[in-house]
């Protein structure tokens, strides 16, 4: 069955690791049922944020222009971040209707002009949060 198969390899070390486990990389499927992310979250303490529209669009160029993602625009038109309490870091996925895609790492810097996205106060001359 060539079905994308995403597991969320929750690690309770010091650094929380969020990776990815695709079970087959020639399936040009990135998206799965948001059930299977969204429970894996809720079983291990996690929160799933819907983001607003304006975090979705500011995340989709930092998509397009991440190394680390497949080329092009993430699927969907909305997006969800997914946070732990023992990590300053998160996950996005893009979310297609009931599927939850291509997800991507956030890390905390970025969370913080993600949040000034969210309330529309951008600060230019803020300093980051260690």
């Amino acid at each position: 069955m060539k079905t994308l198969i995403v597991a969320l390899a929750l690690s309770m070390s010091s650094c929380l690791g969020l990776t990815l486990a695709v079970a087959d990389e020639k399936d040009t499927s990135r998206c799965v049922d948001a059930s299977i992310p969204k429970g894996n979250v809720a079983e291990h303490g996690g929160k799933w944020i819907g983001l607003t529209q304006e975090q979705w669009q500011f995340l989709r160029g930092i998509y397009a222009m991440n190394p680390s993602t497949p080329a092009g625009l993430p699927y969907g038109n909305k997006a969800a971040l997914v946070q732990f309490n023992d990590s300053s870091d998160g996950l996005v996925f893009f979310i297609d209707g009931e599927k939850a895609c291509t997800p991507m790492r956030i890390p905390h810097e970025l969370l913080d002009i993600l949040h000034d996205v969210a309330t529309g106060e951008v600060e230019h001359d803020k300093e980051p949060s260690l």
